[in-house]
């Protein structure tokens, strides 16, 4: 588990900066290990598919397509037991800082092997997350959404408080089809 330095003296939710901190401690990157171990995300500002070395699609896309106040970019594997059986998504990730709060956010945003350029991008509901982390006398939580299709967006998306921990690489993998 990765210690928590980079938390602000006071308690509360991370920053924008924090929370890229955080996340960055990994040289590959960092998996956020929700309560109970069966649902994760690696997150990982190094690591590039398909997507991101595109040209319209690559680095800055979040940024200037979608959310301004991005701080930086990557890319995510989620992994989830639904039904017993491991279910992954994958795509695009960017830690953006609130306009009002500069509370960082988490939004991870499912991408497929189509989408070469914004157009096809644009055309293609898609599922999206987000995830807020806070340091609490109790410890760390994550408040996050559940994955919610893009197209479907009304409002601010229902946020739920989980445990978390983070650990350094990629965890998400399920053990044994490694």
């Amino acid at each position: 588990m990765l210690a928590f330095a980079a938390l602000s003296a006071s308690a509360g939710v991370l920053s924008g900066r924090e929370f890229q901190n955080l996340l960055a401690s990994g040289p590959e990157g960092t998996t956020i290990v929700f309560q109970g171990g069966t649902d994760k995300i690696f997150y990982s500002p190094n690591l590039k598919n398909k997507l991101r070395l595109s040209k319209e699609l690559g680095p800055e896309f979040l940024k200037q397509k979608i959310l301004q106040n991005t701080v930086t970019e990557g890319v995510f594997i989620g992994a989830t037991i639904e039904g017993g059986k491991w279910r992954t998504i994958s795509g695009i990730a960017g830690i953006a800082a609130d306009t009002e709060s500069g509370h960082g956010i988490l939004t991870l945003l499912q991408t497929f092997p189509e989408d070469t350029n914004v157009k096809a991008f644009q055309k293609r509901d898609r599922l999206y997350s987000v995830v807020i982390v806070e340091d609490t006398p109790a410890g760390v939580v994550c408040r996050r959404s559940q994955w919610e299709k893009l197209f479907a967006l009304k409002g601010e998306p229902r946020l739920t408080t989980v445990p978390c921990e983070f650990t350094v690489g990629n965890s998400v993998t399920p053990a044994g089809t490694q």
